[in-house]
């Protein structure tokens, strides 16, 4: 069995290697293994693969090999059972019990238990790292049970929805929690999913079916899965073009419609929770001033970034929260380009001859094309715009610098909720972690949302209703201040290869597709 094992996860290697040789050219294989399914990705595969740190890529990775206590429906908006089978909690949501599968077992034999969810959610939470802030409200778990495990609140708050995170949610086998994240880098790994992780690199990672998983397994599935780096987009299309990627996606307009005229290659439309935002340094000159920061606003690009540059592809955001989930409200306000306002703005703020600067992912050509046309608006209005692209550790880094003054004006992101309910964009966007910023690159003190927040997260598991209008009223604010720019809402669209079927990207698990559930001809 391990030399069989061995075996499969060398010939995935070779095979991967073969795909593509030299400067992005492709090169079409003799011998290509039907059993893998390889997805060309945009940006690497993951940052970390420890589940209890990973906050970006690696979703893609530890959704397939992990599991949650529950999972997002995005066909119902309801919170459906995974690993948990049924929940309930007292009159004011403080206290949780949660009953648990006992038919499943981790990938090292360890069996999944109340025991096991104490340890991986404990762990998660004294790591501190990533979206551990998701189990702000917990003040302890208790095992009740062999398979029951009760969550105690420090105050009110929907744990269902919470345990369905895509970051920092997932149950691991009690071995792997004693370990460290350098263990869980190295290709280990302590999930109950489907598959295992087979190999790692930089760029690429290989996973392979866990052959006792409890759904089974059937000849038309994929046993083996290449997820690889592939950052050109024309690069990915030739790929699929030549048969020999499966499925890619975050494609330029231009690519996708190349396939307009490929009768091998299907383009799949999926709903998307991700929007573009521009942070605003709230804490150093000249975006301190909120008549500047609004002179910023009505000089984007909005139209022409979506319309012109991503083709439609996009949608102007109206607030913070995309439209299809609750705390969304299509009569927000809603800047638009008027650089006659601007000018007004800029000459009631005082500040003429500014110079700000905004970072933004390196290689982006659609941010660059986008922010392009921002700088040439703004210096109509004599604000000079410095581009200054950069990867995201470079970016996170001067984001937070301990002096204001000495972080990037804008930091220009794309941002997608740690699970499906307004939290996930007003937690960690509006209020600091601890002694550290978070991702509030506006540098907001807490006391300016940090009440609504934490009303809004309690009322959740109680009165949605009143929680909604909390969160309408925070964005309200936001846009009254111009705290940030909301520039736009990604659509997002799959290129896929016709000879497999069952692609589905769910919003709450943005760039994450079931391997399990594709099957092939």
């Amino acid at each position: 069995m391990i030399m069989k094992r061995a075996l499969t996860i060398l010939s995935v290697s070779i095979l991967a290697a073969a795909w593509l040789c030299g400067c992005g050219k492709i090169r079409k294989t003799e011998s290509r293994d039907a059993d893998v399914l390889y997805h060309a990705c945009y940006s690497e595969p993951y940052v970390t693969l420890d589940p209890s740190a990973e906050q970006s890529n690696g979703i893609r990775i530890l959704y397939n090999v992990y599991e949650t206590l529950t999972h997002y429906d995005d066909k119902t908006g309801e919170v459906i059972p995974k690993l948990a089978v049924e929940w309930s909690s007292n009159a004011d949501a403080t206290e949780w019990v949660f009953k648990l599968r006992n038919d499943v077992q981790f990938h090292d034999g360890e069996k999944m238990n109340a025991e096991a969810v104490k340890k991986s959610i404990d762990r998660t939470i004294a790591l501190n790292k990533g979206a551990a802030y998701i189990w702000d409200s917990v003040d302890s778990i208790e095992v009740t049970g062999e398979y029951e495990v009760t969550f105690h609140l420090r105050y009110g708050a929907s744990i269902p929805l919470i345990a369905s995170a895509g970051y920092a949610a997932y149950i691991m086998s009690p071995n792997a929690a004693d370990k460290d994240t350098e263990w869980f880098n190295a290709g280990n790994d302590g999930g109950s999913g489907p598959y295992t992780i087979a190999t790692v690199s930089a760029r690429a990672v290989t996973l392979s079916s866990y052959e006792g998983y409890r759904g089974g397994w059937e000849d038309n599935q994929y046993k083996n899965v290449y997820i690889q780096e592939i950052s050109d987009s024309g690069t990915r299309r030739r790929l699929l073009e030549a048969g020999e990627a499966h499925l890619t996606s975050e494609l330029s307009a231009e690519d996708l419609a190349a396939f307009s005229e490929n009768d091998g290659v299907t383009i799949l439309p999926a709903d998307s929770f991700t929007n573009v935002i521009l942070m605003l340094n709230t804490k150093s000159s000249p975006c301190s001033n909120a008549d500047f920061r609004k002179a910023l606003a009505y000089a984007f690009p909005y139209e022409e970034a979506v319309h012109d540059i991503l083709q439609g592809n996009a949608a102007q955001s109206c607030g913070m929260i995309p439209k299809g989930l609750w705390g969304h409200q299509d009569n927000l306000t809603q800047y638009h380009c008027d650089l006659k306002k601007s000018a007004e703005y800029l000459e009631k703020s005082g500040l003429t001859d500014a110079t700000v600067t905004v970072t933004f992912i390196v290689n982006d050509a659609v941010y660059r094309e986008i922010l392009q046309l921002y700088k040439e608006n703004l210096a109509q209005i004599g604000v000079t715009l410095k581009l200054l692209n950069m990867d995201w550790d470079a970016q996170l880094a001067l984001a937070k610098s301990p002096n204001p003054d000495d972080c990037q004006d804008i930091l220009l992101m794309k941002w997608r909720p740690d699970y499906a309910d307004p939290a996930g964009w007003f937690s960690p966007l509006l209020m600091s972690s601890g002694d550290s910023v978070g991702y509030n690159f506006c540098y907001l003190d807490d006391d300016i949302f940090g009440e609504k927040n934490r009303d809004a997260v309690r009322l959740t598991a109680t009165n949605k209703n009143e929680a909604e209008k909390l969160y309408i009223e925070m964005q309200e604010e936001i846009l009254d201040q111009c705290y940030m720019i909301f520039a736009y809402n990604t659509l997002q669209y799959y290129a896929v290869n016709n000879a497999i079927h069952g692609v589905y990207e769910n919003p709450a698990y943005q760039t994450c597709v079931s391997y399990y559930d594709i099957t092939k001809d």
